[in-house]
């Protein structure tokens, strides 16, 4: 014979004092639900699937446009440099252009920046008693052009030439009582060059710090 099967007794809702609610049996799983409720149910389901897929769709947008944001500073950044690259070279062609022209004008014309330092020289040297006109193996015509640009400018005193090979064609150094002056064509390209290289670094420099700061 079967032994029954006994089952404790749960006590359901047990109020207190006043009416107050002491302990409560556990909320019973529903298993079955009206048609508006399930309909309500698979509204809510659609509504918080319609939330998640937009909200992916926000985040892929959202990494394609950082994408798009990341290319276009990797080309900005290659444009900038492109740019920099072509003025460098235009420099570069610029100094060589000048190079050729003065040499070309020093072929012709060696005496030019001599008379043209002495003229600008005139207050200086006007009171002075001689002057001494460094330059390389100085050509009768340049003692000529010079002595001319001296009487032009003022001075009455005498000339004297002295050679200095080291000089290079239209170079040269003048030397009086209280003071000297001297042109050197290849240290003047060679200060402009310089000047011109320290401030492409500056851009240089300015540019990537800008970057930077953009970021």
């Amino acid at each position: 014979m079967t032994q029954p099967v006994h089952k404790r007794f749960e006590f359901g809702t047990v109020f207190g004092d006043g009416g107050r609610i002491v302990s409560a049996p556990p909320p019973r799983e529903k298993k079955f639900y009206t048609p508006e409720e399930v309909e309500d149910i698979r509204k809510s389901a659609q509504a918080a699937g319609e939330n998640s897929a937009l909200a992916r769709a926000q985040m892929a947008q959202s990494a394609a446009l950082q994408s798009l944001a990341d290319a276009a500073q990797q080309g900005l950044g290659g444009l900038t440099d492109a740019i920099h690259a072509h003025k460098e070279a235009a420099v570069r062609l610029a100094l060589v252009c000048a190079q050729k022209i003065a040499a070309e004008a020093l072929e012709r014309f060696p005496e030019a920046p001599l008379t043209a330092a002495l003229d600008a020289l005139s207050q200086e040297i006007e009171p002075a008693t001689r002057l001494v006109l460094f330059a390389s193996n100085p050509s009768d015509e340049l003692k000529s052009a010079a002595e001319e640009a001296a009487m032009l400018a003022g001075f009455t005193g005498t000339v004297q030439f002295r050679d200095n090979p080291t000089l290079p064609k239209g170079g040269f150094e003048v030397v009086w009582s209280d003071g000297r002056a001297e042109y050197n064509p290849q240290s003047v390209f060679e200060a402009l060059e310089h000047a011109l290289n320290e401030a492409l670094e500056a851009e240089v420099y300015h540019n990537s710090r800008g970057h930077h700061d953009d970021r």
